[in-house]
């Protein structure tokens, strides 16, 4: 199970990153159920999830699960994150409610690809890469 990031971590972190012109940097993820989808994100990619409210904290950026949206099944933007291994990503996607959609393909010799839907529906690419 990857960690759960500490508010600590995130409190030094976010006073060294300054964002750049067109870096995304706020997100907001449609769900069913706003704790699974918490629970699905904190457990599968460790991001910090603010109890009682709906937002989190992840590398570089903050947003909230919001439910007057329905989720992107089969249209819009697909965000990709990047996960340190992609197999044991897919493990944690099952094992908290997500499902598979794509197993890993190579895209080029730097990194590998896949797809996954989240609790609420949502489609997410995984991107691992890959050192030589």
């Amino acid at each position: 199970m990857m960690p759960v990031m500490a508010v600590e971590d995130h409190e030094e972190a976010d006073l060294s990153l300054r964002p750049v012109q067109g870096q995304l940097s706020y997100l907001q993820i449609p769900a069913l159920n706003v704790q699974r989808s918490a629970e699905f994100y904190a457990r599968v990619f460790g991001w910090h999830v603010e109890h009682p409210h709906p937002g989190f904290l992840a590398p570089g950026l903050i947003g909230q699960w919001v439910t007057d949206r329905p989720p992107t099944r089969d249209a819009g933007l697909l965000p990709w994150l990047n996960v340190d291994s992609i197999h044991d990503a897919m493990k944690l996607v099952r094992a908290h409610g997500g499902e598979v959609l794509e197993h890993p393909t190579p895209d080029g010799p730097d990194r590998l690809l896949a797809t996954i839907r989240d609790p609420a529906g949502n489609v997410v690419g995984l991107v691992q890469l890959v050192s030589r």
